[in-house]
């Protein structure tokens, strides 16, 4: 065989190869996307179970999830954005004897482009839950009778850049909720012509570049709501404080609780059993922050618990990231805290043992290894069966909407 023909066989095998290699590979990948099928609604040991809402075979990238019966039929709705995918999405609760099968019945909103987070509110004050789409874009409810009508929503666009964590509140105590963009910022409630955008009027609160959680809350006992916000990239974990009604236009002065960066979501709530507002934040380590004083600038004893030992079918080193406080033992003395991990792990929760002491309990969801970007921990209680379950949104492994039943029995 001539020097010429070596080397047409030789790049006719390297072709096929590389043929081969390729339909492989997509046959892997989506393998790898259609992992969920082999294992939804299947009860683990301790009988936890995961229910797929809808998937995500496309990496449409859900990144946001909000709850409330939109239809009044005593069910919960889901309202989901996606990422990726520049949509939102209402998908109506099918009921409690389908709440195990996907989701079918949704409306799909105007579209908006990239947006990650969302959040919910009555923002015209009509009794209505209103969306509100990565701060920018709002969505008003139509009312029950034109509520599958996705074209009857109105959409008001106040600024087309993404600001995470958008949150309705009540600002300046007048009884009409206010929109928090970016914890950064917030936006007045007019009283007339609501769906107007120049109405709203914008007022700066501080800095902040990737916030991760934003929270109305009073903090220092003064009887005025401030603003807790766990921050990713400049402040870490810090509360706006409530400058008065007098000044509440005003940019609101600064308390940095931890200035650890890269810190991920935050959580708070009473978890000792003393009757004061704990936090907890995500990172390399758990970091909970349990207060001691009652009233005025908030003081707190920090721990540090580090992240357990994952099953051997776990090869990724885990990220806490998503975070809840939840009754998980039946020892009702003190809660336990939820962690949901990042990245293809499994789920886990730490329970007080003693003073300063929590241990790490891995909890036994099938194939943890398959999701591969979850969200934040939302607690919500779909089947209506009286206990909480755990929501969440999986971005790049297939799983999409998602919540995780618990079977505990009341």
């Amino acid at each position: 065989m001539n020097r010429k023909n070596v080397i047409r066989c030789a790049s006719i095998v390297v072709a096929s190869m590389f043929a081969i290699g390729t339909v492989f590979a997509k046959e892997t990948l989506a393998e790898k996307k259609d992992a969920w099928k082999q294992y939804v609604g299947k009860p683990a040991p301790s009988g936890w179970r995961v229910n797929v809402i809808q998937p995500d075979p496309e990496n449409h990238g859900p990144d946001g999830f909000n709850y409330h019966d939109w239809d009044g039929d005593g069910d919960l709705d889901v309202f989901v954005n996606f990422e990726e995918g520049g949509y939102s999405r209402l998908y109506f609760n099918p009921g409690k004897s389908k709440i195990r099968e996907l989701w079918t019945d949704y409306i799909e909103l105007e579209r908006h482009g990239k947006c990650e987070d969302s959040g919910i509110g009555d923002l015209d004050n009509d009794g209505d839950i209103d969306y509100v789409a990565n701060g920018g874009h709002v969505y008003f409810n139509p009312g029950k009778a034109e509520l599958r009508d996705h074209k009857k929503w109105m959409k008001m666009t106040l600024f087309k850049n993404e600001a995470r964590n958008p949150v309705v509140s009540d600002i300046d105590g007048d009884a009409l909720n206010d929109l928090i963009v970016g914890a950064k910022a917030w936006y007045k409630q007019p009283v007339t012509n609501k769906q107007d955008a120049s109405n709203w009027k914008r007022y700066e609160l501080g800095e902040a570049i990737w916030p991760m959680s934003c929270f109305v809350t009073d903090m220092d006992g003064d009887g005025e709501n401030d603003i807790l916000v766990q921050e990713r990239r400049r402040q870490g974990l810090f509360y706006y404080v409530n400058p008065g009604k007098d000044k509440i236009t005003n940019r609101w002065p600064i308390k940095v609780i931890d200035a650890q960066p890269s810190g991920m979501f935050a959580a708070y709530g009473d978890i000792n059993g003393d009757g004061r507002l704990d936090l907890v934040k995500t990172g390399d380590k758990i970091r909970i922050f349990l207060r001691t004083n009652d009233n005025g600038t908030p003081v707190y004893e920090r721990i540090e618990v580090d992240i357990p030992v994952q099953p051997a079918s776990v090869k990724v080193k885990p990220k806490p990231k998503g975070v809840a406080i939840l009754e998980m033992n039946g020892d009702p003395t003190y809660p336990e805290i939820v962690i949901i991990p990042e990245y293809e792990a499994q789920l886990w929760y730490l329970t007080r043992t003693g003073k300063g002491k929590w241990t790490n309990t891995l909890m036994d969801m099938p194939a943890p290894e398959s999701r591969k970007k979850m969200d934040n921990a939302f607690l919500v209680d779909l089947d209506g069966d009286g206990d909480m379950d755990i929501a969440t949104t999986e971005e790049n492994g297939g799983w999409g909407v998602i919540w995780f039943e618990n079977p505990s029995k009341k």
